[in-house]
């Protein structure tokens, strides 16, 4: 009699175990972002809550079966009329696991004529929680702006309490080799959405 519960009892822990761990990573991309490169066929992507909270989770990109040259990255873009002739500053926190590849924060403008403006910040392998910040004028003349989030090569990001607000500064950030060189922007919509990967 005491077998058959035991036999019983032990799939419905396993489930209940399952269950309970499934509950913290929601895979693909968040609400308002688009996924670029490589992100759909060598990389995974989704939200982790062991990593934030359920309310606010930490969005990753995780290198799978990456060849050279690889990246993968997420963007938003919106109209830039409310920014023009701003300092804007793009901030989040930067976790990257892995001895190998790195990740890139940015922000992009483009005119009428397709001229483009890039500040971005590059790092390698962190240990804990970095922040990250990005600065960028935006010109007078500018018609859209992009966030961008990138990984390139191998390792896995984790990222969360992004913000992109008015700088009281103008300090420059130096420029990199961005990911966003590789990326056509999109279409803009109004405003920045979820920022926080609340949705």
């Amino acid at each position: 009699m005491k077998h058959w519960k035991i036999l019983i009892a032990a799939p419905l822990v396993a489930f209940a175990v399952n269950y309970s761990f499934a509950g913290a990573v929601k895979t693909g991309i968040p609400k308002g972002w688009v996924g670029n490169g490589a992100i759909a066929t060598h990389y995974e992507s989704g939200l982790d809550e062991s990593q934030g909270t359920k309310e606010q989770p930490a969005f990753f990109i995780a290198a799978k079966d990456t060849a050279a040259d690889d990246f993968a990255a997420i963007t938003q873009v919106v109209d830039a009329s409310a920014y023009r002739g701003k300092v804007m500053m793009f901030t989040a926190s930067a976790l990257h696991v892995g001895d190998l590849g790195g990740y890139e924060f940015w922000i992009r403008t483009t005119d009428e004529k397709g001229n483009t403006s890039i500040a971005s910040s590059w790092a390698r392998k962190s240990s804990d929680w970095e922040a990250v910040r990005v600065r960028l004028s935006v010109n007078a003349n500018a018609q859209k702006i992009e966030l961008g989030v990138g990984v390139r090569d191998k390792g896995k990001l984790f990222i969360k309490g992004l913000s992109f607000t008015e700088a009281q500064t103008s300090n420059p950030i130096p420029e990199s080799k961005p990911i966003a060189n590789k990326i056509s922007m999109g279409s803009a919509t109004t405003t920045m959405q979820n920022l926080n990967f609340s949705e």
